[in-house]
């Protein structure tokens, strides 16, 4: 899957860099359509992660960053995000929903000073502090690498139920 085209019709760099928010939800939904439940909830071994858990732990880790570089109040289960359980469809894609609301929401609270402001997440060491840029520009990239992750997984499921 490429990259996306650079946004465009945004000047500012806040709105640029939450675009792409924007577009790895659209990639997401991209590389889980067409799975059923049992290749959303299908695990390639002992220790690998579903599409379901790897989607609700990238929504988790955004949303902790967005709220975070935004100044609102965040709380995460960022182990409750790896809960073995099956998930259907809907309520997959019903959580990249509410994860474009969410961007939708705080994009007009994040601006210029929020990406210079050194903070920590609540989920790291209080010492691990970094401006609001970089913690989001790392959770792009972080995201990204999960989309591959999801892609290698379903490649992984339909081979497997081809050959048994």
């Amino acid at each position: 899957m490429p990259i996306p085209a650079a946004p465009v019709g945004r000047r500012d760099v806040a709105s640029s860099v939450l675009i792409l928010f924007e577009q790895l939800h659209d990639q997401i939904r991209e590389a889980i359509t067409g799975l059923d439940e049992e290749g959303l909830n299908w695990s390639p071994g002992e220790g690998a992660n579903t599409v379901a858990t790897i989607v609700t732990h990238v929504l988790g880790s955004e949303a902790e960053a967005l709220r975070c570089v935004a100044g609102v109040a965040c709380g995460r289960d960022r182990e409750g995000e790896f809960a073995r359980g099956a998930r259907r469809v809907v309520d997959v894609l019903d959580a990249l929903r509410d994860g474009d609301e969410l961007l939708a929401s705080l994009q007009p609270h994040i601006g210029a000073h929020h990406l210079h402001r050194a903070l920590a997440l609540p989920t790291l060491p209080v010492d691990e502090r970094r401006s609001g840029l970089t913690w989001l520009v790392g959770n792009y990239g972080h995201g990204r690498e999960h989309v591959g992750q999801i892609q290698l997984t379903r490649q992984l499921y339909r081979t497997r139920s081809t050959t048994a």
